[in-house]
């Protein structure tokens, strides 16, 4: 693509950071002399160029490493993958510094003193594989297999580690998704089967052409990007949005919206910031929603803010219409007002009624647009679902649903991949257990503890954050066939994870792991913990092994594009210390248990079946892309509309496939980890849009969404005659087949059953919402919220390189002084670990961000120490960071910024007692009613000065 001088300027202003950038010589520009072109040429024939991606954090860019002497000696984007079009954050760019990190992970480790005490010996891997199969062998007869957790945590390639405890019998298999954001998704899947909603401005796409041909596209088509409780400009979990949302605005005239109680980096960029109480979310989408049916004209073009083909596409809307607009003639008990009324919403929230108008009237008039939200807000709420629920209603009825230039759900249209390599065949297995002297049978995914479990049998994520409870107490199967079922939890294995830090409140989790019976012995009678970075959790382990980092393991990395695409995680280097790939720890646990006489556990299954880790990476691709040929252009005209696509583009492209009519699949050559190598890493599919309807035709295509009715659904339990239909379908009759058995969740909000339409209930700890809280709001006047800064969660605060740039007002150069071991890039391209001093306000540690007004009330100023206190007696301290960019009577962290406790984060480690851990003021007894999420945002504190 090239790029004229007048776009390129209209970009220099859209980047006010340009000119000083350019003055420091970062971005100059020279051409090269002859001898400086043969020179470079001659450099670079030294180095061997892989192609990978990130797992510094989930938006697993595309990489190319370059590889020199078997070391990695430089990072690039990879320019063939469009998530990021050949671009690295400083979190991709920093990855030497992790995988060279003198603080890893190096060789198996088993506890030798209490947990928590950090005190371990140094063992061998067969010592170390031993202990574990034995204690599992142990807890699997004593307690049965699902007296076991696998989590796989904050790292997406969990597949091998679910292959294995799926097999061993436990259906209790997690990942990070779980204390992610899944109030944030519910509404997408409730709606259309998916998860996620993003704008449409990843580029380039590949498109179909009128003739027949494929062409990258690089043109924006948005309007209006509303970015509610979203940061993509500082946590970069989608990091095509970075630059899309600056290109929409410089190519297109899309205006941004960015609706957060702080002015963050996105917002700088935005063209309206409103600054809202925090938790009001679903307030604010209540009252557009109301106010767009209220005023909707088909006739004044002003006006005309509904799609009515929507419904062609829809089942429920009337229904969920219905239910909705019988809240607003119910009076708030907080204030007296009409539900969803501008009014209401005004008083609420705390924008002005004119405000909430005119982004009403601006998002229903302009098209396309995309209304997006976030993990901050909603997605860390206890009544995050609502909110959830409402934009994906918003953008549907605004005719924004999968046009283009609207919004994608990302989960629907992404490359499928696993397959049979992930183990879920397992769960299917016929399994029996003894019920109040009674032999009973059913599936070992019946025996799973949420989703059969008493709290939260609508938990398709897993509720994580409920743990430490079912530690201490043990799990009771309430649905299914297993009902009147308890059985105790007596292993965790945490892979990549960190929960004891970030799964809600740390004291709770660090009292259920050390919890002790009657004679003394742990409850949980094993914790293992896998992963290349030494991080908190590994403190109370049992037993900890080094995984391979992610540039010394392959894996694939598909995250949440507007089509399909699918990419192969490489590994570039071979394992460092003694760290094993998950492939080999896999095998090596299996024979172990195959050893101890476990029956599930079958070679062929395992080590006899994945030589190699190239074999079990082949095998998750075998499905890929996996999704149906619909939409506007149809991807691929030659085959029929409705089918689904698997093989290697080139093959589908060429014909060179088989067609199965019956079940409707078309099969080209499979995706390989061979293939990829030869095609820059990554494997694109063509795009489309309109994928709910037919091409050539204004009628649903019934291949598309992901629901139970191939239709948008408004509605989620229904019967038309003898079938039933709905997302919440299936969980219902789980309440009904046991006699009307009310879940704790559901009791909490007054419900008896999962709701068959639109659903309304408060967030906790809000006194400006919920009157039960409005006591606290005189002596407890501020919210706190939290939010990322450019770190992967909690596993990347030992970088130097990350910890000398700053993030807004929650990530700030107020150390003290300090010396740490670090690991520094050589001329050479070679890292070597040395000792550096950091001087006082140098290096960048997790503040207290706080409105400038607020702080000259108490007589705060920058760097100032100060004590916040919730009412639950719970406390953190840090430093303060004043601005004026802060909704006054909000505070912010940033997400596992401060209070590092383990001395495995290195640089982070040193400034532990002066740096505020959010984590500590969660209160963990709020787990969201629907899936059992922690409400990570949903609390209030006092300021002192320290």
């Amino acid at each position: 693509m090239q790029v004229s001088r007048r776009v390129f300027l209209k970009y220099a202003g859209a980047l006010g950071g340009l000119a000083a950038l350019n003055k420091s010589g970062l971005l100059t520009l020279k051409t090269l002399s002859p001898s400086e072109a043969e020179a470079m040429q001659a450099s670079m024939g030294k180095y061997e160029v892989k192609y990978t991606a990130d797992a510094m954090c989930p938006a697993e860019c595309g990489l190319e490493m370059w590889i020199k002497d078997g070391k990695i000696a430089k990072i690039y984007g990879n320019k063939a993958v469009p998530m990021n079009d050949g671009t690295a954050c400083a979190k991709g760019a920093s990855g030497q510094q992790l995988v060279y990190s003198p603080y890893r992970l190096k060789y198996p480790m088993i506890r030798v003193g209490e947990r928590g005490s950090g005190k371990f010996k140094r063992v061998t891997w067969d010592e170390a594989i031993d202990y574990i199969g034995r204690k599992l062998t142990d807890i699997k007869k004593k307690y049965g297999a699902e007296s076991v957790i696998m989590d796989c945590g904050d790292v997406t390639d969990r597949d091998q580690y679910w292959r294995l405890f799926f097999a061993f019998g436990t259906p209790n298999c997690t990942e990070h998704g779980a204390i992610c954001d899944t109030p944030r998704r519910h509404g997408p899947k409730l709606i259309v089967g998916g998860k996620r909603w993003e704008p449409d401005i990843m580029r380039p796409q590949l498109v179909r052409q009128p003739d027949g041909s494929l062409k990258k596209d690089y043109t924006y088509k948005t309007k209006l990007i509303i970015y509610n409780g979203w940061n993509p400009f500082v946590a970069t979990r989608i990091f095509y949005e970075q630059r899309g949302t600056v290109g929409a605005k410089v190519e297109n005239g899309c205006k941004v919206v960015v609706i957060d109680p702080a002015y963050s980096n996105t917002a700088t960029a935005a063209d309206m910031w409103l600054a809202p109480r925090a938790g009001t979310d679903g307030d604010l989408f209540g009252a557009m929603l109301r106010y767009i049916l209220e005023n909707d004209d088909q006739s004044n073009p002003n006006k005309k803010y509904i799609d009515w083909s929507f419904k062609k596409y829809s089942t429920g809307w009337d229904e969920f219409e219905a239910a909705f607009k019988s809240w607003w003639s119910k009076k708030d008990p907080i204030n007296g007002l009409n539900y969803f009324s501008l009014d209401w919403a005004a008083d609420r929230t705390g924008l002005s009624k004119a405000q909430i108008e005119e982004l009403s009237h601006l998002f229903g008039i302009t098209k396309p647009a995309a209304l997006v939200w976030g993990m901050q807000s909603p997605g860390h709420h206890y009544n995050g679902y609502c909110a959830s629920i409402l934009g994906c209603a918003l953008n549907i009825i605004t005719g924004n649903f999968d046009v283009p230039g609207g919004v994608i759900d990302t989960e629907l249209v992404k490359s499928d991949k696993g397959g049979s390599a992930t183990g879920k065949q397992f769960k299917k297995k016929k399994v029996k257990r003894m019920i109040d002297g009674k032999e009973v049978e059913g599936e070992v995914e019946h025996l799973h503890m949420d989703l059969f479990g008493s709290k939260y049998p609508a938990a398709w994520d897993d509720a994580v954050a409920d743990y430490p409870n079912a530690f201490k107490e043990g799990v009771d199967i309430r649905y299914g066939p297993f009902r009147g079922h308890h059985y105790p939890i007596k292993a965790y294995i945490l892979r990549t994870g960190n929960s004891l830090l970030t799964g809600s409140a740390p004291w709770k989790w660090k009292e259920a792991v050390t919890a002790k019976d009657s004679k003394g012995n742990y409850k949980l009678e094993l914790f293992v913990f896998i992963d290349t970075l030494n991080l908190e959790s590994a403190l109370y382990a049992d037993v900890i092994l080094p995984e391979a980092s992610y540039a010394e393991r392959m894996s694939l990395s598909d995250i949440y594009p507007s089509h399909q695409v699918i990419y192969n995680r490489d590994a570039v280097i071979k394992p460092l210390h003694e760290s094993r790939k998950p492939t080999e720890i896999m095998n090596m646990l299996a024979k172990k248990l195959h050893e101890l006489g476990d029956p599930d556990i079958k070679p062929e299954d395992f080590w006899e079946k994945y030589k190699t880790e190239e074999d079990f990476v082949n095998e998750m691709l075998a499905v890929a892309p996996g999704r149906v040929n619909v939409g506007t252009p149809l991807p691929y005209p030659q085959y029929p509309e409705g089918y689904k696509l698997i093989g290697t583009p080139d093959s589908l492209e060429k014909g060179e496939v088989t067609i199965d009519h019956a079940k409707k699949v078309v099969k080209g050559k499979p995706v390989t980890v061979e293939w990829l190598r030869n095609n820059h890493g990554v494997a694109i599919w063509p795009m489309s849009w309109y994928r709910y309807k037919k091409h050539n035709a204004d009628e649903p295509n019934k291949a598309f969404p992901k629901t139970s009715t191939k239709l948008i659904e408004f509605k989620w339990d229904w019967k038309e005659g003898d079938k039933r239909y709905g997302q919440y379908k299936s969980h219902n009759e789980k309440i009904e087949k046991a006699g009307g058995e009310v879940p704790k969740g559901l009791k909490e909000i007054g419900f008896d059953k999962f709701p068959s339409t639109f659903y309304w209930f408060e967030t906790k700890w809000n006194p400006y919402t919920n009157p039960e809280y409005k006591k606290y709001a005189k002596d407890y006047p501020f919210q706190l919220i939290c939010g990322r800064v450019h770190h992967a969660m909690s596993g990347t605060q030992m970088i130097p390189w990350l910890g000398e740039i700053k993030a807004e007002g929650t990530w700030q150069p107020m150390n003290k002084e300090f010396e740490a071991e670090v690991p520094e890039a050589m001329g050479n391209g070679d890292m070597k670990d040395m000792k550096m001093k950091f001087k006082a306000n140098t290096y960048s540690v997790g503040t207290v961000w706080m409105n400038t007004e607020d702080a000259k009330k108490m007589g705060l100023k920058n760097g100032d120490m100060v004590v916040l206190e919730n009412p639950l007696g719970k406390s953190t301290k840090g430093k303060v960071f004043v601005s004026g960019g802060m909704r006054p009577g909000v505070i912010k962290l940033g997400f596992a910024t401060g209070g590092r406790f383990s001395p495995g984060l290195g640089p982070a480690y040193k400034s532990k007692d002066y740096t505020p851990s959010h984590s500590d003021l969660v209160d963990p007894s709020v787990l969201s009613p629907i899936m059992g999420f922690p409400g990570y945002a949903d609390m209030i504190v006092r300021v002192k000065k320290a």
